[in-house]
């Protein structure tokens, strides 16, 4: 989840969108599985599926060819688009997919993030049409992709992050 917008327009406080991005991306994520795993491990074929998004890629800040990437002009306070406490939480749950991997990796439990790519969801970030002029996919593609996922197509990428273009670099 995205709240960064709510924080801009005024409908949050800094501190307040900060607590509900990682509430919900990481702290919430990592609750619910806990919660999960007894059930998960009754499974033949257990698998864990995060979602994260290439905005989490840490290696990846520094290609300039991403809108988000690029600095905004000199002075205070910036304007225009941030993801600043989005970005930062999905890289937090990058770390979770690890721990689960590294924690879960003898009880044969598969663990994945999945960045399905920038879609027109118009969650966090508005309208899906506006999103679809800045160049966001059909949230179509999403389903096959994890799919492919669970069916196994990607089990040779295991604790990592995957995407439909490949594995992503942390």
């Amino acid at each position: 989840a995205q709240f960064d917008p709510q924080f801009t327009s005024g409908q949050l406080s800094e501190r307040e969108m900060w607590n509900q991005t990682w509430n919900v991306n990481v702290s919430g994520t990592q609750v619910l599985t806990s919660s999960l795993v007894p059930l998960l491990l009754q499974s033949s074929d257990p698998r864990i599926l995060f979602l994260t998004s290439g905005l989490s890629s840490l290696t990846r800040t520094s290609n300039l060819d991403v809108p988000a990437n690029r600095s905004p002009a000199k002075g205070w306070p910036k304007t225009g688009f941030s993801a600043t406490a989005y970005r930062s939480s999905k890289t937090g749950l990058n770390m979770l997919v690890r721990e689960w991997h590294r924690v879960l990796k003898e009880d044969g439990v598969k663990v994945w993030a999945i960045a399905p790519g920038f879609l027109a969801t118009g969650l966090g970030v508005g309208d899906p049409e506006v999103l679809k002029t800045m160049g966001a996919g059909d949230t179509q593609v999403a389903g096959p992709f994890v799919r492919s996922v669970v069916e196994g197509e990607w089990d040779g990428e295991v604790g990592r992050v995957v995407s439909r273009d490949g594995v992503q670099e942390w």
